[in-house]
């Protein structure tokens, strides 16, 4: 059974048109030489909130030889860990049950921050001439911000390799090209630009088998979440993972180690991913 919130809008009934997802989440690392000492924080698990219900939680995370989890300043579940002994592998993995509402607006405070530029979405040459050539109408923050999505999708091509995790909104505005997180980064730089507080997500989306990245924009009142990479309003295929000013504020999985005997580090990592969300 899936617990059910205290709030009587959270509770699950025929009328509420939740969609039941499964959602799978794995990641294994291989080192070609033992490592030692090795720290990490993982945020792994999707929050409960107004637009989603989590249950049925299964995580295992291996080697672990102390873990606690703890709440980021964003409100994500952070799990953060060590193994000292040596190993050569390290991996987590992450199920369960995902109610979502067929919803793009999610309840939640407005924090001041994300009415301001981050490190990743500050606007340079290439931003600000895309803003100021749109034609951008209407007075509403969401009709404001699809009208930037649609823009956006329009003068962008999805392609990977041409960006990294370190490429910024204005960088990827001059490409004209990138993925899910440049198309996400550019659209914040755009609608905190013209004065609609918005941020940044990571979560998991129904037909993928990868993590993807969106944007929310405070209407006012609450969150509206838009994929600028999809040019569409999300729905209840979309699960929310985590949320931040930018990228730097949502990754999934940081760590260091190092080799015995305080040698220099040279170790090569092979890693192997996988997401599934299917309807159940």
């Amino acid at each position: 059974m899936c617990p059910f919130a205290h709030d009587a809008d959270y509770r699950i009934t025929k009328e509420t048109r939740m969609r039941k997802l499964n959602f799978t989440h794995c990641k294994k690392l291989e080192f070609d030489t033992p490592v030692i000492s090795h720290s990490f924080s993982l945020r792994l698990v999707p929050r409960t909130d107004s637009r989603q219900i989590i249950c049925d939680l299964h995580k295992e995370i291996t080697p672990a030889e102390h873990l606690a989890n703890v709440t980021d300043e964003w409100g994500t579940t952070m799990y953060i860990g060590d193994c000292y002994s040596e190993h050569t592998s390290f991996s987590y993995s992450v199920a369960g049950i995902a109610w979502v509402r067929d919803t793009p607006y999610v309840d939640g405070p407005l924090h001041p921050i994300y009415r301001y530029p981050s490190e990743l979405t500050r606007p340079g040459e290439a931003i600000e001439s895309l803003y100021a050539g749109a034609a951008i109408s209407g007075k509403e923050p969401v009709e404001r911000a699809q009208q930037w999505m649609h823009l956006l999708h329009s003068i962008m091509t999805y392609e990977k390799g041409v960006t990294n995790i370190c490429t910024t909104a204005e960088e990827a505005a001059a490409l004209k090209k990138g993925v899910c997180q440049d198309f996400t980064h550019i659209m914040l730089s755009l609608c905190r630009r013209d004065g609609i507080p918005a941020r940044y997500v990571v979560g998991y989306l129904f037909g993928e088998g990868e993590t993807h990245a969106w944007v929310e924009v405070f209407d006012g009142r609450r969150w509206c979440g838009l994929d600028p990479t999809n040019d569409c309003m999300i729905d209840s295929g979309y699960i929310c993972l985590t949320t931040g000013r930018d990228y730097n504020d949502c990754i999934l999985d940081k760590g260091f180690f190092r080799t015995p005997g305080y040698a220099p580090c040279t170790v090569s990592q092979k890693q192997n991913v996988t997401v599934t969300v299917r309807d159940v």
